[in-house]
């Protein structure tokens, strides 16, 4: 049963279970996420390394922490829009944070964040089109005391309340 992937989460039920597609693209942003982790820690170095030396370098150091920052807290709240989804918007997160991440954190995380923005399309046209689709019908059977149509996991016809046979 693949449409029950792609509905939206209900609000009450903590066991909803994400779509494939949702699973690998938080993956993607996880790992991105990590990146921005290890950007902090290079931070950190730089900052240690150039108060030795260098202090007025320092800043770098403090550039290189803050952006890590950013880019970690706001991976995690793309993750988070992917739980709940909204994945238009976290679609559009993705896509601001790649380009940040090539251009200023490493070009690693930035891949990684592109990879999981391509990856949204299918999840989006997928949960799009489960909204739309009709649920099967039921496999019907014809009771023989009254001549009504009856699911086929009925026992009992619930017209006449006769025992079905199988």
């Amino acid at each position: 049963m693949t449409g029950q992937y792609y509905q939206q989460p209900p609000t009450q039920q903590p066991h909803y279970v994400l779509p494939p597609e949702a699973n690998s693209i938080k993956s993607m942003v996880m790992l991105a996420g990590i990146f921005g982790i290890l950007m902090i820690l290079v931070g950190i170095i730089v900052i240690i390394w150039f108060m030795i030396s260098l202090w007025p370098l320092m800043l770098a150091g403090l550039i290189l922490v803050m952006l890590g920052y950013l880019f970690y807290s706001n991976c995690n709240e793309i993750n988070k829009m992917v739980d709940q989804g909204q994945y238009e918007q976290a679609k559009s997160k993705t896509f601001l944070w790649m380009i940040v991440g090539i251009l200023f954190v490493f070009f690693i995380p930035g891949v990684l964040l592109l990879i999981a923005y391509m990856k949204f399309d299918s999840l989006i046209n997928a949960s799009r089109g489960m909204d739309h689709m009709p649920t099967p019908p039921l496999k019907q059977r014809i009771c023989l005391g009254c001549g009504q149509q009856i699911a086929a996991n009925y026992n009992n016809c619930p017209h006449c309340g006769k025992p079905v046979k199988k």
